[in-house]
C-alpha cells in the first residue's frame, strides 16, 4: 500500500487529468456523431465520467478545466488544426492523422496556447500519457507537442 501511495499524483493533478481524458472523450464523440459538443456533454456526464472518474481514482473531475478543454477545442479548432499542420513534416497533412491523434493534438495544443499557469512539460507529458490511454501513437503525439511547446513558451522552453 506505501508504494501505491508514492505512485500517486496528487489529487488536484489527477482530477485535471481525469478532465483531460474525459474532454478528449466527449470532443471526439462530438466529432464522430457529428453533433455540437454541448449536445454531448450531458450525456457523458451521466453514463460515462463516472468511469473516468473511478479510473482516475478522484471524487470529480475538474469541471473547469474539463468545460475550457472541450469549449477551446470545439472554438478554436481550425486555428488548432492550422498550429499542428504547421508542425507536421512536409509529407503530412492534417487530414492524415487519425481523429483521436488529432483530438488529442487539439486538446494538447489548446492547453500550451491558452492555459499559461500549466507548465508545458507537465502539459506534453501528460498527453503523451493519455494518448498511450486513446491508443495513440506517443512519440509521435509527443514530438508534435513538443514543437507546440518551444513555439508556444518560448521563454519556458528555453528556445527564446
Amino acid at each position: 500500500m506505501a508504494k501505491e501511495q508514492q505512485d500517486l499524483k496528487p489529487v488536484p493533478v489527477r482530477r485535471r487529468s481525469a478532465s483531460r481524458l474525459a474532454a478528449i472523450q466527449i470532443t471526439y464523440q462530438a466529432i464522430m456523431s457529428e453533433k455540437p459538443v454541448l449536445e454531448c456533454v450531458p450525456d457523458f456526464l451521466a453514463h460515462y465520467a463516472a468511469d473516468v472518474i473511478k479510473s482516475f481514482r478522484v471524487k470529480d473531475l475538474d469541471h473547469e478545466h474539463f468545460n475550457a478543454l472541450y469549449a477551446g477545442m470545439e472554438s478554436h479548432g481550425d486555428e488548432l488544426d492550422g498550429e499542428i499542420a504547421s508542425c507536421l513534416s512536409a509529407d503530412w497533412s492534417i487530414d492524415r492523422l487519425t481523429m483521436l491523434d488529432r483530438v488529442v493534438l487539439r486538446a494538447g495544443t489548446f492547453e500550451l496556447r491558452q492555459m499559461p499557469h500549466i507548465p508545458a512539460r507537465a502539459a506534453v507529458s501528460e498527453y503523451a500519457s493519455l494518448s498511450d490511454a486513446c491508443g495513440c501513437d506517443v512519440a509521435f503525439i509527443n514530438a508534435v507537442l513538443d514543437h507546440v511547446a518551444r513555439a508556444q513558451r518560448r521563454v519556458e522552453m528555453g528556445t527564446a
